[in-house]
């Protein structure tokens, strides 16, 4: 490939938009442009990478059994409501009408259609296990797109689903699957870890998140210093410490706390720390207002809450709510309050401090059992320092880039979809089903901020766009002209990739896209170099410049690149 005629172009300043340093470098090196909001163009370059890593998924992914094969993006609504995911996934989902009214759907994935093909060609034990995957588009109306590649309304993902006989083959399947995703973060240079994770709208009760870490993920994580367990902020949970039982509470009496609202203004004014005071939420769901009492030290986790609850989404309550529940915005208390009332686990039985449902007025001395009841449920936020729920050792919260994810569903889906096969036994039962996502884009750019340096991207191997660039110093000189071209041809036709740098630049603006563009191997011809008989090899991972003899350059370089090859398989 000529640079000169190359589609895209390098900037030398990323645009305003960009805020973080590895969305400047997808828009610098012309890796990908912006067409709207959430929707990215790949250029040449940086489709080049996406094929190379679809093919890396695509071999691991063989390796265990996958047949590939392509369900449509645009998918009958009628597949989507038969598993109620129609409404759930309001309001992120793409929905189109045809010019006959029927309704569609671009789909987060695919776990109906895949459900309903294997419903209608597994007839048998026989035919089982199976796992089956595709690369394609999905859509998401993302509210917040962000980032680059990182969150898109548009993007391509290998999402594979496995369908077996029972949990013990199912529980295999989903070991195959975290093994052939190991794989493929290592060969993609990523140092990916897997946690557990909310399984959200998708189904079923286990799920793992692959995360790489990085500020400029929007993931929580905790990690255990000694490693042993590993969960996202929304799945996590701590040890819970022993509760010492005091021995008596006095009787519940009221404060006089005129305008204050807030845990922050409680500490201040009555000199006591968070941890003393409840909090209690109040949230509206289709059976009514639901009230949530915490610590005072403690944050809603809104994606326990929804498992808790069994919905999709959580409102908080308006007036007409607090009026029907007996509660006071700013003084609520789940003393005499007229709702279902869920209290977190780390609520202790002791006293505490907590709002009297009346304006300015609090209660000292409110004890859980006694002055008020509620469901026991974990819905409150892990934090750093907590400890772990394994070992007790100290929990660090970390940020991480979700770079895939696995679904373990058991027969969720072949319930709701009647996806039945014949058992040896000669009765018909429900296929035992996972699925398993990576999105292409997102590991992409992932690999650039894993792989960068302040001159630019630093590709590994196994998915650079070219995996050498020759440049030509002058291009003008016709000795240097000539052995150029005749260095890439050579290249060529021994089977590498060669970006031929072949425009009437200067040196500066050459080697700076180089560095940008980050291809493994620089060769450069010069006037200089050929006048020692000399051609200049640099690798981008380091500073080191190799004079190489111009009659066995072309041979060190194929030497060069096979072994860079053998190590990225």
């Amino acid at each position: 490939m000529r640079q000169s005629t190359l589609f895209g172009r390098t900037l030398r300043e990323a645009p305003a938009e960009a805020q973080t340093a590895s969305h400047q470098l997808v828009l610098r090196a012309a890796i990908a442009r912006p067409l709207a909001s959430g929707l990215y163009t790949l250029l040449p370059l940086g489709y080049r990478v996406a094929r190379k890593i679809e093919q890396i998924v695509r071999e691991e992914i063989d390796r265990i059994g996958g047949q590939e094969m392509k369900i449509p993006i645009i998918i009958p609504a009628e597949y989507m409501q038969e598993t109620g995911r129609w409404d759930a996934l309001e309001p992120n989902a793409f929905r189109i009408k045809d010019h006959d009214g029927r309704d569609y759907m671009i789909p987060y994935t695919h776990e109906e259609l895949f459900t309903h093909h294997a419903r209608q060609e597994i007839l048998s034990y026989r035919q089982l296990p199976l796992i089956a995957y595709h690369f394609q588009s999905k859509g998401r109306d993302e509210e917040r797109s962000r980032g680059g590649l990182l969150r898109v309304r548009e993007f391509v993902m290998k999402d594979s689903y496995s369908y077996d006989a029972d949990r013990e083959s199912m529980d295999r399947a989903y070991q195959a699957h975290l093994d052939a995703y190991a794989r493929i973060y290592q060969r993609l240079g990523l140092n990916a870890h897997a946690v557990e994770s909310d399984t959200g709208n998708m189904g079923g009760d286990i799920a793992h998140e692959f995360q790489v870490l990085s500020e400029e993920g929007e993931d929580t994580l905790l990690f255990c210093v000694t490693g042993d367990y590993k969960a996202n902020l929304e799945r996590a949970t701590r040890g819970m410490p022993a509760h010492a039982v005091p021995t008596s509470v006095p009787a519940a009496t009221p404060i006089e706390t005129p305008g204050v609202t807030t845990i922050e203004a409680l500490e201040r004014s009555l000199g006591l720390p968070a941890s003393d005071f409840l909090k209690t939420l109040l949230v509206r769901t289709d059976a009514g207002v639901v009230a949530v009492v915490l610590p005072g030290d403690r944050e809603l986790n809104h994606a326990k809450l929804r498992r808790v609850l069994g919905v999709n989404q959580i409102v908080f309550a308006g007036d007409a709510d607090f009026a029907a529940a007996g509660g006071v915005a700013g003084f609520v208390s789940p003393v005499r309050l007229r709702a279902r009332v869920i209290v977190d686990v780390s609520v202790e039985a002791r006293g505490y401090v907590a709002g009297a449902n009346q304006k300015d007025r609090h209660l000292r001395d409110v004890l859980v059992d006694r002055d008020y009841k509620g469901e026991r449920a974990d819905v409150h936020d892990v934090k750093a320092g907590d400890p772990c729920p394994k070992c007790g050792s100290r929990l660090e919260a970390h940020r991480g880039i979700e770079v895939g994810n696995i679904f373990k569903f058991g027969t969720y889906y072949s319930d709701k979809m009647g996806a039945l096969y014949l058992a040896e036994d000669g009765t018909r039962k429900p296929m035992y089903m996972c699925s398993y996502g990576i999105g292409i884009g997102r590991n992409l750019q992932t690999v650039i901020i894993e792989h960068h340096d302040e001159k630019g991207i630093v590709w590994p191997f196994a998915v650079a766009p070219f995996e050498v660039h020759v440049i030509a110093l002058p291009m003008k000189d016709d000795d240097v002209r000539a052995k150029a071209t005749e260095l890439v041809a050579v290249l060529e036709r021994a089977g590498i990739e060669v970006l031929f740098d072949d425009r009437e630049e200067t040196a500066g603006v050459k080697f700076a896209d180089s560095d940008l563009i980050g291809i493994p191997f620089r060769v450069t011809v010069s006037k200089r170099g050929l006048a020692a008989g000399t051609i200049e090899l640099k690798r981008r991972s380091s500073a080191e410049l190799q004079a190489v003899e111009i009659a066995s350059a072309a041979e060190r370089i194929e030497r060069e690149v096979a072994a860079e090859r053998e190590r990225a398989r």
